[in-house]
């Protein structure tokens, strides 16, 4: 990472951390915004994706289990995606470098994005990986879901909100 860009995100981070009031997310109440960085350092933001059905997933590189759901919850995007289910697969303070090449040997459809700071890792009270956060179309925490996901399982929860 260059220093510029190094300097950019501490100054960005530290903007975020200023402006955010501390969230608390809760099943059945409305999924606080998050930003995070796609692989290109364009923020991407959960708000924006309001009227879609969205999967937030915490992982990072090192995490078996994390690694081993990423396929299932790729098979259920691309069945779904169409219809409305989008997946927000916020990484865990890694690199971009890692996560690219995470998803370059898994080959997936869905977006990884960076939390490089966790500071969103932090706001949404995440302590291990994966923990994921279900969001119906109006912006409602529907589920929390702490370990892995199977393809199956995950089918059954989205397919009630599409």
């Amino acid at each position: 990472m260059t220093m510029l860009r190094f300097f950019l995100v501490i100054l960005a981070s530290a903007f975020l951390i200023a402006c955010e009031p501390e969230a608390t997310v809760e099943v059945g109440k409305a999924a606080p915004d998050l930003t995070v960085m796609d692989l290109d350092g364009r923020p991407v933001k959960l708000s924006e994706m309001r009227g879609k059905v969205v999967f937030v997933n915490f992982w990072w590189s090192g995490c078996g289990p994390c690694l081993a759901e990423m396929p299932e919850i790729d098979q259920v995007y691309r069945r779904y995606r169409d219809e409305g289910l989008e997946v927000l697969a916020v990484n865990i303070g890694q690199d971009v470098d890692t996560i690219r090449n995470t998803n370059r040997r898994l080959g997936l459809a869905y977006p990884l994005v960076s939390d490089e700071l966790k500071i969103s890792t932090k706001h949404y009270g995440v302590a291990f990986a994966p923990t994921s956060f279900l969001i119906d179309r109006e912006g409602v925490v529907r589920e929390r879901i702490n370990g892995p996901v199977t393809e199956e399982t995950l089918t059954q929860k989205v397919a009630g909100f599409l």
